[in-house]
């Protein structure tokens, strides 16, 4: 659906019809970054959105505030003409993320955030004592953070469990928690771990075992190790991104 109103802003464009994204929920699950995503898309766009909730939705979401300051943020930002048009270029992009920060007198930090290639683990056959954890080489290009992934189970069936992550055979950090095929887990940088179900909605949260490693400036090598079951197993993708340096924008630069 979301593909389908993308598609549409090209008919939009052609025959002069104001653009909109369409109708959003804002739910009790809500996430920040979720909701950027959304509202980098309506500012590359130059497009309107509706937005939908309820008095209890709001009240049950802890990030509430900070998601109506960012749909403030955004829109002022983008009714008042502040990104260029090399930054809408880049915010139509749909496989790219942002995130904006005011800095008072209409002005605002772009942050963009830069995604690694995409990493798979797979239950193979093992013989006795053969390390089982996949290996994979992440760079970091942008300043130490704390690590940032999504993992995303895909396959027709089965299941993993017990999600371990290693950071140059030092840090270490444990997910408990069972994943189907087409569900994820996201970690976005804070302390809420979020699993989605199959149709990306959010299900619930989890707490890590362990701190979430940092990831200095640099390269790294990240262990990966998780039982799978199911006859096939299904297959685990990978995708860590880290935050850029800023991009100043302001008021009237169009």
């Amino acid at each position: 659906m979301q593909e389908y109103r993308i598609q549409n802003q090209a008919l939009f464009a052609r025959n002069y019809i104001p653009h909109m994204l369409g109708w959003y929920r804002l739910t009790a699950t809500t996430s920040l970054p979720e909701m950027e995503w959304m509202l980098a898309r309506a500012a590359g766009f130059n497009a309107g959105f509706a937005m939908s909730t309820t008095l209890e939705e709001l009240r049950k979401n802890a990030d509430t505030g900070a998601l109506l300051d960012a749909i403030r943020e955004w829109e002022t930002a983008r009714r008042g003409g502040a990104f260029t048009d090399a930054q809408r270029e880049r915010l139509k992009d749909s496989a790219l993320e942002f995130h904006l920060e005011p800095q008072g007198a209409g002005a605002w930090l772009l942050y963009p955030f830069h995604a690694s290639a995409r990493f798979t683990s797979e239950g193979t056959v093992r013989q006795p004592g053969e390390p089982t954890a996949a290996r994979w080489p992440v760079t970091n290009p942008d300043e130490a953070q704390p690590m940032q992934f999504r993992v995303q189970v895909t396959g027709e069936g089965g299941s993993v469990s017990r999600l371990v992550f290693e950071v140059d055979s030092a840090a270490q950090v444990e997910f408990p928690v069972e994943l189907q095929a087409g569900e994820s887990l996201v970690v976005d940088g804070t302390s809420t771990v979020r699993v989605y179900d199959a149709k990306g909605r959010q299900k619930g949260t989890i707490t890590a075992q362990g701190a979430v490693p940092r990831l200095a400036t640099g390269a790294h090598t990240i262990a990966f190790d998780c039982p799978f079951s199911g006859d096939p197993a299904p297959r685990v993708e990978v995708t860590f991104k880290t935050r850029g340096a800023p991009e100043r924008v302001s008021l009237g630069t169009r």
